[in-house]
């Protein structure tokens, strides 16, 4: 008897482990959100002033122009978000994202540093969901490529990454508007997003419903594999026993 408690309370973990990752499965990586802008100043004929691209666990999936609020182009496992009420909701912050950082790029100024062509603005918001639960979000901002300064919007932290961008930070800190924005859109907006679109590409994604199985006749394949656990399970009961 003291044998049989001991090894099921060994196997307890494993079998929590095991029911964890059934009632679990397919949410349990890592997924990010990404919208890199590119806002020019004194663009040349012809070229846009504002363009994003947007990328679902790195991988692009949206290209933008601010300017004609036009879609650009869609990946391939995206093409059809456009249905969706969130998409309409993503360009529209977009738009309003890309005009706010028109206006604020005549005002950046770099010490010590001097673009080598018309001033040129990149700027990239990301949001993360981890595995744990977890989630962050952040803004990373270049001029010219150069990066200058960092936005974490969970704790409203402004970082100097250029020697140069310290004037540049105590103005955008004393902007409340301009930070209360960065953060409603990169915590608020970009989870959002990022939620309903990795429940439409799964549901996308989602096997058509396998036939009633009749009694005599075989299983298919991926239904015997879905209860793999529940028969590890039997097993360690019938060994326990």
């Amino acid at each position: 008897m003291a044998t049989t408690a001991s090894l099921a309370f060994l196997l307890r973990p494993l079998l929590l482990f095991l029911l964890s990752g059934w009632r679990h499965a397919g949410w349990a990586d890592s997924h990010s959100l990404w919208y890199n802008f590119t806002v020019i100043h004194l663009p040349r004929p012809g070229q846009r002033w504002c363009e994003v691209q947007g990328q679902v666990d790195q991988k692009n999936f949206l290209s933008y122009d601010c300017d004609s609020d036009k879609v650009l182009s869609v990946g391939c496992l995206e093409e059809q978000l456009n249905a969706t009420d969130a998409w309409g909701r993503q360009l529209e912050m977009l738009s309003q994202v890309g005009q706010r950082l028109r206006l604020e790029l005549p005002g950046i100024e770099l010490e010590d540093f001097t673009p080598s062509g018309p001033a040129r603005l990149q700027a990239r918001m990301s949001c993360e969901c981890e595995a744990d639960g977890h989630s962050k979000a952040s803004w990373e901002f270049r001029c010219d490529g150069e990066k200058f300064l960092l936005f974490d919007s969970n704790s409203r932290k402004w970082t100097v990454v250029h020697a140069g961008a310290r004037r540049m930070k105590e103005k955008w800190e004393e902007d409340r508007v301009l930070t209360n924005l960065f953060r409603r859109v990169s915590i608020g907006d970009c989870r959002i997003w990022l939620r309903e679109f990795l429940m439409h590409r799964e549901k996308r994604l989602e096997p058509t419903a396998s036939p009633t199985v009749t009694p005599g006749t075989a299983q298919p394949k991926s239904m015997a594999t879905s209860l793999s656990p529940w028969s590890l399970l039997l097993i360690l009961v019938c060994v326990i026993l």
